[in-house]
């Protein structure tokens, strides 16, 4: 009957030895049957354990023998009465479980140590490209087209850092060519205002020296024509656009003698304020306006005959003042006149003020230009304003400084 039990567990035993344990027969009372390649001295110390142990159907439990850890289980036999009970060494269990852990701990940090690898690479050769090409085109977009991106890179970012860099310098050169481009034709366009206007003087000053000189009035031509050499002597010197209020002023005193002398009639006073005549203005400037009045105000009364010229600085603005005692001007025009200073010029608008106004913009700026109303005389006023210059811009363009010779000096 033992015999065929043996049989019976002859595949049990197969089994346990498949996990490499030392699996025995066991019953209290009786010799253990080992295994073939069971340790003597091994299970002597489990024997010993299960005697002292109460064992019931199935057990399993962690037993220190011989120094270590074993996973011991037993199974009872209904039909023996015995109990199969196998010894594994339980650091052969934990084995695998250990090597995975310990596999994956190991994955963990190599995934972590290509992460940080990754991450610099892609900072040094992506990221920190794209940044040096958003400052660039920063820089770029606030007018700063100087900037260079130097890097050293082997990758497609060094075609873009030297595609960068030549558009960068080719903008640069650009705006260098428009600006030299707008500044010869703002200079043209100065020349050729100034050319419309030194004619429309000239027929004026003609007229009058016809006219005196057919009266006899030989002191007035010969005024008239001192006044006129002087005139040209002070225009005809086109390396200068610019000349001091001061001037301008010397100026307007022999325009108005002149006109003194054939009409009695007329009186003037000049108020200029000393810092304003040292301001440089583009040439011809006030002469037009003051022509205007005599000519389109007191010359269309008997009764008139004040001209008056007054400046002042306030507000880093130059404004000078040009009022006449005139009939003046219907407020309907006034304003439409206003406006016409804003548009191109047209066939049925004189070119005296029009000019003047365009040239005053170009000198100083669309914040510059003249503006009609009434005067405190009664008749017309003219105001002319612009924007002081700084002095931080006056010396660093010598070039528009005035000359010092005045209207009425004939050295040579």
């Amino acid at each position: 009957m033992l015999h065929y039990n043996l049989f019976f567990f002859l595949p049990c035993l197969n089994l346990w030895e498949h996990y490499k344990g030392d699996p025995i027969f066991y019953r209290k009372g009786e010799p253990p049957i080992l295994n073939r390649s069971a340790s003597k001295e091994l299970a002597g110390e489990l024997v010993g354990f299960l005697d002292g142990t109460r064992l019931e159907g199935t057990e399993q439990e962690i037993v220190r023998l011989d120094g270590k850890n074993y996973l011991v289980s037993a199974v009872k036999s209904p039909q023996l009465n015995w109990y199969l009970v196998d010894i594994v060494p339980l650091d052969q269990m934990l084995g695998p479980i250990s090597f995975s852990r310990n596999l994956f701990y190991l994955s963990m940090a190599l995934l972590f140590a290509i992460g940080i690898s990754a991450s610099v690479l892609l900072y040094r050769n992506v990221q920190r490209p794209i940044i040096k090409l958003i400052r660039g085109l920063q820089s770029v977009q606030r007018g700063d087209f100087s900037v260079q991106i130097k890097e050293n890179v082997n990758n497609e970012f060094a075609f873009l850092f030297y595609r960068f860099n030549e558009m960068s310098r080719q903008i640069q050169d650009l705006v260098e060519k428009v600006l030299g481009e707008k500044l010869r034709a703002r200079e043209a366009t100065l020349k050729q205002l100034q050319a419309q206007i030194n004619p429309h003087f000239l027929y004026n000053c003609l007229g009058y020296i016809i006219n005196m000189a057919q009266m006899k009035e030989e002191e007035a031509v010969v005024s008239m024509a001192y006044n006129l050499s002087a005139y040209y002597r002070y225009t005809t010197r086109m390396e200068r656009q610019t000349g001091s209020v001061e001037e301008e002023i010397k100026l307007i005193v022999n325009y108005l003698d002149i006109q003194k002398l054939r009409n009695e009639r007329i009186y003037y006073t000049i108020d200029i304020p000393d810092e304003m005549l040292k301001q440089q203005v583009p040439r011809l400037l006030i002469q037009p306006v003051v022509e205007n009045a005599v000519i389109h105000g007191v010359g269309k009364t008997y009764s008139s005959g004040e001209i008056r010229i007054r400046g002042e600085v306030s507000g880093g603005l130059c404004k000078i003042y040009i009022d006449d005692d005139g009939p003046g001007m219907n407020p309907v025009l006034q304003d439409a006149l206003n406006r016409k200073m804003k548009e191109p010029l047209q066939e049925e608008m004189g070119c005296g003020l029009w000019n003047t106004n365009q040239r005053i913009m170009h000198q100083f700026g669309e914040g510059s230009y003249l503006y009609f109303t009434k005067s405190i005389l009664g008749g017309f006023r003219t105001e002319i304003m612009w924007q002081m210059p700084l002095e931080e811009e006056q010396r660093h363009h010598p070039n528009i400084q005035g000359d010092p010779l005045h209207a009425n000096d004939h050295s040579r």
